[in-house]
C-alpha cells in the first residue's frame, strides 16, 4: 500500500478540451476571436416578437385578450430562454486554416472541426457555415459584425469554393 502523503493528482479536467491559453490545435493557424453580433441578436429578437404576436393574434378570437395574456406570457418566457441558451452555445472563436475550420466555445470546448461543405450559403452580411466531419455536419453562424471585414470576405470566399466542390 502507498502511503498518503496528503497530496492528490488533480483530475484532467480539460480532456477533450484545448487550453484557453493556448486554443489552437495545429500549429501555425490563424485563431480568431469572435465579437458579440448585435445585428444577430436583433434579428432574433424581431423573430420572437413576430412568433409572440402571431401567438396572441391566433388565440386572442377565442380566448380573449385577456386570457390569452398568460399564454403569450409563457410563450415570450419560454423563447427568451431557448434564445438565450443559443447564444451559449455559439462559438467564441474560429481556427481557420487552409483545408479546415474549428470552431470553439469560451471555455475551450471545440463545438465543430472539419472542412466547409459545398451546403453553406453566404451573404452580405451573414455567412452560414456547414462545417463537416465525417457523417457529422454543423451549422456556424458568423455575422457582418463579428469579424473583422478581411475575415468575413475570407469565410465567404471559402464557402462559395466549397460549394463549387
Amino acid at each position: 500500500m502507498i502511503p498518503y502523503d496528503g497530496t492528490a493528482a488533480a483530475p484532467n479536467i480539460s480532456a477533450g478540451r484545448v487550453s484557453p491559453a493556448f486554443p489552437s490545435r495545429r500549429a501555425g493557424a490563424p485563431l480568431l476571436s469572435l465579437r458579440f453580433s448585435l445585428a444577430l441578436q436583433l434579428v432574433v429578437a424581431a423573430g420572437l416578437g413576430v412568433a409572440t404576436a402571431a401567438v396572441h393574434t391566433t388565440l386572442a378570437p377565442w380566448l380573449g385578450a385577456w386570457q390569452t395574456l398568460p399564454v403569450t406570457l409563457a410563450f415570450v418566457a419560454t423563447g427568451g430562454l431557448a434564445a438565450a441558451a443559443w447564444r451559449r452555445r455559439q462559438p467564441a472563436f474560429l481556427e481557420i486554416g487552409p483545408d479546415f475550420l474549428a470552431a470553439y466555445s469560451r471555455d475551450g470546448a471545440c463545438l465543430a472541426a472539419g472542412r466547409i461543405a459545398g451546403a453553406s450559403q453566404w451573404g452580405a452580411w451573414l455567412l452560414a457555415l456547414v462545417v463537416e466531419q465525417g457523417a457529422r455536419r454543423t451549422t456556424i453562424l458568423v455575422a457582418a459584425d463579428a469579424v473583422p471585414a478581411d475575415i468575413f470576405r475570407t469565410l465567404a470566399v471559402r464557402a462559395r469554393s466549397a460549394a463549387g466542390r
